[in-house]
């Protein structure tokens, strides 16, 4: 099939835990493979100081794993409509503005589906949620044009965006005969939002849409909750959590919540019968907004901690 005959545009969705990359072209899947022949790109920067290179995604989260010294972002999306967009951090040693930071993760995007689809795309429908940020106008609208900002800078000459619910909703009305009000729940992997839609075939064409959702809310919890609580009630005990045993100083309840804390929990000494053993890893964060940024690295052995903190 000739990639001439492709739309122009591609279609991104950057997620808060994962993202995707999609395009339509004749007798092609609509979703582009992003990583090891996978549709998702987890929405995760690792910095591995000791080979001095960034990785993305599911590689990040592996390394990471592996033990590498360095530092792991997640949660981008969030930085979004936030005071920190102009703030930064810092990454080995240097200052890193969260807008690069944003930019390396959404360039790297684009640099996967153009090589996916054999083409350069210049033009991009980045979906958006209904609101970025709730009750506050100004924010929101920062947001979009941050989003759009960086979607320019790594190439992008033509930007638009879509409503997250109607993208959902499109592919519902296009087999629909007549108008119906239409509920579209999107559970992320912090938020979930729960939106009324109009939909209609004579509505289907439109470019603008934002008066067909009718009503829009949403509430705090997510994907992310559930993990945390799988893993504090279902992992953690059999570890010490909950116990009068001492725990190591890096408390279950923080870690719960992070992709590693599956593979690599802090264990209590009774679980290693006594023995004085190299922990798998302990962690420590740092916490701006929503954004969580690891780093790796630090160890401790059993027999060091000395009068940790105690989980009752």
């Amino acid at each position: 099939m000739a990639v001439h005959n492709a739309a122009r545009a591609c279609g991104i969705d950057f997620g808060t835990s994962n993202s995707t990359v999609g395009w339509l072209c004749p007798d092609r899947p609509t979703l582009l493979p992003l990583e090891d022949g996978k549709i998702t790109l987890p929405s995760v920067v690792f910095f591995n100081y000791e080979e001095d290179h960034s990785v993305f995604g599911r590689h990040a989260l592996q390394e990471y794993i592996e033990g590498y010294e360095g530092r792991l972002m997640r949660s981008l999306k969030s930085l979004l409509g936030s005071s920190l967009i102009d703030s930064q951090t810092e990454v080995q040693g240097k200052a890193l503005p969260f807008r690069h930071l944003l930019t390396l993760f959404i360039q790297e995007l684009k640099q996967r589906a153009d090589r996916a689809a054999n083409r350069s795309f210049s033009e991009v429908v980045l979906g958006r949620p209904v609101f970025f940020v709730d009750d506050n106008p100004k924010a929101d609208q920062l947001a979009e044009d941050t989003l759009a900002e960086v979607a320019r800078q790594i190439g992008f000459k033509d930007v638009s965006f879509q409503y997250e619910p109607i993208a959902a909703a499109f592919d519902y009305e296009s087999g629909i005969e007549r108008e119906e009000l239409v509920l579209i729940v999107d559970i992320g992997g912090g938020t979930s939002d729960f939106s009324l839609v109009r939909l209609s075939p004579q509505r289907h064409m439109l470019d603008q849409r934002h008066d067909d959702i009718l009503a829009n809310g949403g509430v705090h919890i997510g994907g992310t909750d559930f993990d945390k609580q799988l893993s504090l009630h279902g992992v953690m005990p059999l570890f010490g959590f909950k116990s009068c045993a001492t725990m190591p100083r890096c408390r279950p309840a923080s870690i719960s919540t992070w992709p590693p804390a599956h593979h690599q929990l802090c264990l209590h000494p009774q679980s290693l019968d006594g023995t004085a053993r190299h922990l798998p890893r302990c962690y420590r964060t740092e916490s701006h907004g929503s954004a969580v940024q690891t780093d790796s690295g630090t160890r401790r052995t059993l027999a060091g901690h000395a009068g940790g903190d105690r989980q009752d």
